[in-house]
């Protein structure tokens, strides 16, 4: 399915990619694909320069792969704002993308540090979300 369609499907939705590069992208959808990942972070330091739209309780979102083919459309069902280092251990494995809160941590900073924004006290826009339609677009990782 093509994004224009999707858009007029579920009017408002903003399009996003889960990660920085076609390997986590694939990853990440994969998660999200086999029900273990239910939850994302966006850091407000993002919202702020424009680079990520702010979530909202109830918008259907699409996910693309990272060459921008429609991956999945997802509904925002719960936002909390917190900081880094006063993310919950229940909210960082519900991301499910490690084990233990220390390796969310070091996962999270190494990612937010090779985007140039990265602070201890920064704040973090924890999002969970249910998938509402599975497009079946996959990454090509070489």
């Amino acid at each position: 399915m093509d994004l224009e369609t999707l858009l007029s499907r579920y009017p408002g939705a903003e399009t996003y990619v889960f990660g920085d590069s076609a390997r986590l992208s694939a990853l990440l959808l994969g998660l999200v694909r086999s029900g273990a990942k239910r939850a994302t972070c966006t850091a407000m330091a993002d919202v702020a320069a424009g680079r990520e739209a702010l979530p909202t309780i109830g918008r259907c979102d699409i996910a693309t792969t990272f060459d921008g083919r429609p991956a999945l459309v997802n509904r925002t069902v719960e936002l909390r704002l917190v900081r880094f280092c006063d993310m919950p251990e229940e909210l960082a494995l519900a991301e499910g993308e490690d084990e233990t809160l220390a390796g969310w941590r070091e996962n999270h900073e190494r990612y937010y540090r090779r985007q140039g924004i990265f602070a201890p006290d920064m704040e973090l826009i924890w999002e969970r979300f249910e998938v509402v339609e599975n497009l079946g677009a996959v990454d090509v990782v070489d």
